[in-house]
């Protein structure tokens, strides 16, 4: 059975994607359900999936930002697996992928997946960590002109402004190289929950619970800073992601948007946790230290300089 792919906006299929995969949850079902309904401006999304009628047997999508993209949703119905409709699939949306311009593929899923699956496409480990009842993974396919990642080769100033949610795969993308907001947690475990993570902060955004801007080092997001709108009075609190060295530009855009909130001051509570945690094993089984903490920011807002393994933008 051939696959169908969806180019959304496509609102007519909502209904029987959301019956197949009810069981997510959200955020999710409500990502799938603006980017086929009401559609997202600037994103790039495909849909496969395989159909018996009205029903929807099995799925896999790919949302694409650029070069970035992330593999997700790939499900059969349990009464229609092993058929290889799984493999069927993520053959299309691969396609798909390959032939808009990817490079990097990012895909969450466990480790019992990965080799049962995704190892046959040429999707291989990046981050790992444990978790029950399967260790959980994030995995990386790039194209045969890629990099060994997207900020291999960073160029020009860096540009602040509001991420919406066509940017969501570059904000996964950031979170597999670059620590969260928490510097009590390994990189991988921020990674593997990069996905999930992220669209949360979207959905806050969204409602108008806080603003969300991020540092853009030519076409790569490098920094992202959320602020909380919902606090009263002159005080709200904010979160830069990466805790070590986010870009200068971000935290003074975040203190803008907050005095133009009426805030007068803007509390970041991770700074006051700045002891990183011991080496933690990475995903090929060797060690990876946190990077080094920076110290607190400084009256204007600014951290002070920092070594980082991301290149810096050249001015």
């Amino acid at each position: 059975m051939k696959p169908l792919l969806i180019i959304p906006p496509a609102s007519v299929r909502w209904p029987m994607l959301h019956d197949l995969l009810g069981h997510k949850g959200q955020p999710w079902l409500r990502d799938i359900q603006q980017r086929l309904v009401q559609g997202v401006p600037g994103a790039q999304d495909v849909y496969a999936v395989v159909a018996a009628g009205s029903q929807a047997l099995a799925s896999a999508c790919v949302n694409k930002s650029g070069p970035l993209g992330v593999l997700g949703h790939c499900y059969t119905r349990p009464e229609h697996r092993r058929r290889g409709y799984a493999r069927r699939l993520v053959e299309a949306v691969l396609s798909w992928f390959d032939m808009t311009g990817g490079q990097w593929l990012y895909l969450g899923t466990t480790a019992e997946l990965d080799e049962g699956l995704y190892r046959k496409f040429g999707f291989q480990p990046l981050r790992r960590t444990a978790w029950t009842p399967y260790d959980r993974v994030t995995l990386v396919r790039r194209g045969p002109r890629a990099a060994e990642h997207p900020y291999a080769d960073l160029s020009g100033a860096v540009v602040v402004r509001d991420v919406t949610r066509a940017d969501w795969p570059a904000a996964v993308a950031l979170l597999q190289y670059r620590p969260g907001p928490d510097p009590r947690v390994f990189l991988d475990e921020s990674a593997v929950t990069a996905e999930v993570f992220t669209l949360d902060l979207i959905d806050h955004f969204e409602r108008g619970a806080c603003c969300l801007k991020g540092a853009f080092c030519g076409p790569r997001l490098v920094g992202l800073a959320t602020v909380a709108t919902e606090p009263r009075g002159e005080r709200t609190y904010g979160m830069l992601i990466p805790h070590t060295d986010a870009p200068p530009e971000l935290r003074a855009a975040a203190a803008e948007f907050a005095r133009g909130r009426g805030y007068t001051h803007v509390d970041y509570p991770m700074d006051g946790l700045r002891e990183p945690a011991a080496a933690a094993p990475d995903a090929t089984g060797g060690t990876e230290a946190e990077p080094p903490a920076t110290p607190p920011a400084t009256a204007a807002g600014e951290p002070a300089p920092e070594a980082s393994d991301t290149p810096p933008c050249p001015s």
